[in-house]
């Protein structure tokens, strides 16, 4: 994963136990080292090769049971791979967060409370219109006229501001329930993230006070 990846989401240690499939339908056991709410770090022999798909199978501490993921290899080294998540199998929210410390997310990346017009494009939904509720520049909480499902890989567009062009955004369904979701932005760029990020200090030069909720 990218520099930025690791400041955006940061990382817990783990020594979890995990199976690494590869698209050829190998399969090599292997164990995570670390994880973040955009990806892991997994110790294993497996020889998927960077920008190929593989499904990652996770036994979680205690009586949290299994996870599976399917992600993109986005580096490797003799004796591990990092993996960029690109959809879970089951709802990522419940299972991974309790792992993963979110204060950090908080402090750094402030919500704030905006209303825009937003369209959702891609994933089980189709395409989805509605608004969202809070952004930062880790995600956001929006509000649809299509339920989401948890997990999908889908394209998130917000509307342009004064002096800012529209945003398109690949995010992750990181929640959904009915009437909304919350939205992980997933594999930004730098130049996307610094625009995001100023799209997002222009929302709260206007007024809105940021939250941490």
């Amino acid at each position: 994963m990218s520099g930025h990846d690791r400041r955006a989401f940061p990382r817990a240690a783990a020594a979890w136990p995990a199976t690494v499939e590869s698209v050829d339908g190998r399969v090599t056991s292997g164990e995570v080292v670390n994880l973040s709410l955009s990806g892991m770090k997994v110790r294993s022999d497996t020889d998927a090769a960077v920008n190929s798909i593989v499904t990652v199978r996770v036994t979680l501490p205690g009586d949290a049971g299994r996870l599976e993921m399917v992600g993109t290899v986005m580096r490797r080294d003799r004796e591990s791979i990092g993996v960029a998540f690109l959809k879970m199998s089951d709802s990522p929210a419940g299972r991974v967060t309790p792992f993963v410390s979110r204060s950090d997310m908080r402090r750094r990346f402030p919500r704030v409370p905006v209303s825009l017009p937003i369209r959702v494009e891609g994933g089980s939904a189709g395409t989805a219109n509605g608004h969202t509720v809070d952004l930062s520049a880790s995600g956001g909480r929006v509000v649809t006229d299509q339920r989401l499902v948890e997990g999908d890989v889908v394209v998130l567009e917000l509307p342009a501001r004064p002096g800012l062009d529209r945003l398109r955004l690949p995010a992750v369904v990181w929640e959904a329930y009915v009437g909304g979701a919350v939205l992980v932005f997933a594999n930004l760029d730098a130049r996307e993230f610094t625009r995001l990020q100023e799209y997002v200090g222009s929302c709260q030069s206007r007024g809105s006070r940021p939250t941490s909720v």
